[in-house]
């Protein structure tokens, strides 16, 4: 069978949709859903890296929380005395011999207690009624209720908060010296910029030394020695105005505080 020009024609273009269309369905079509799928995990990935970043950032705002409680840390805990000189007495002794030399004051015997826990209290000026019942009584339109109130609310807060608890230890001493140096040596411990508090000071006169023939007793002579020492018993339990230059014998009680000192966090996990 001969097949016209025009059949030919027919023919080729029957074959190219042929091809064309076979092409779609076994090529083209499979490709598209390819990359439609792709086109979804993509778009899913995508959505799992913006998690992640915010994640990231958040974890960042965490550090610099961490490191800006570390840097509160350091600042807060700056005024306490150093933990190793606080648990060293040749340490401590050396520190506060220091003050003993500017002061020109002799130390004559030094003892530390063992370092404890102590409780740090809050310094403040609680408030104080005299007769609740007697004010209420008086307050029949609430005034003196609403002043009392707001007069008492910062001791009661504070008098609430809790109480914590801090490395602490007692240093004794007993120096000689003048009067003036004593209060000198006492004005330097003061001027410590750490948590050093003076607690307790006794002084007294230093008194020469008697010789041996002057010490013994005459006979007849132990009533008045009796009475003169009752005298001076009485008089040590007075005020004393001694000049700047009497030689006194000081006792001192010196509290010293320490804390644990933070070590620096390690938010990269280098460790």
């Amino acid at each position: 069978m001969k097949l016209t020009y025009r059949d030919k024609v027919i023919l080729a273009i029957v074959l190219a949709a042929a091809i064309f269309v076979g092409g779609f369905f076994g090529l083209i079509k499979p490709k598209r859903q390819t990359i439609k799928d792709n086109q979804d995990t993509l778009e899913t990935l995508e959505d799992e890296k913006a998690e992640i970043e915010r994640k990231i950032e958040r974890i960042d705002d965490v550090e610099k929380s961490i490191l800006d409680t570390h840097k509160d840390s350091v600042k807060n805990t700056a005024v306490f005395v150093d933990e190793e000189m606080i648990k060293e007495p040749k340490l401590l002794d050396e520190f506060m011999y220091n003050y003993a030399e500017k002061a020109k004051v002799k130390v004559t015997e030094l003892k530390t207690d063992p370092i404890a826990a102590s409780t740090i209290n809050y310094y403040y000026e609680p408030y104080i009624e005299v007769s609740a019942a007697l004010r209420e009584g008086a307050d029949i339109n609430g005034t003196f209720a609403k002043k009392v109130a707001a007069e008492s609310a910062d001791s009661t807060f504070i008098a609430s908060r809790a109480v914590e608890n801090i490395m602490s230890t007692r240093y004794g001493l007993t120096i000689e010296g003048t009067k003036e140096n004593i209060w000198k040596y006492l004005k330097e411990i003061d001027n410590i910029k750490s948590a050093v508090l003076i607690t307790s000071v006794s002084m007294s006169e230093v008194e020469e030394e008697e010789e041996d023939d002057k010490k013994a007793t005459p006979a007849g002579a132990g009533g008045e020695n009796a009475q003169n020492q009752n005298q001076e018993e009485e008089e040590s339990d007075q005020a004393q105005n001694w000049e700047n230059e009497t030689l006194l014998e000081a006792n001192i009680v010196i509290q010293l505080y320490s804390v644990y000192e933070m070590e620096e966090p390690d938010t990269k996990m280098q460790k």
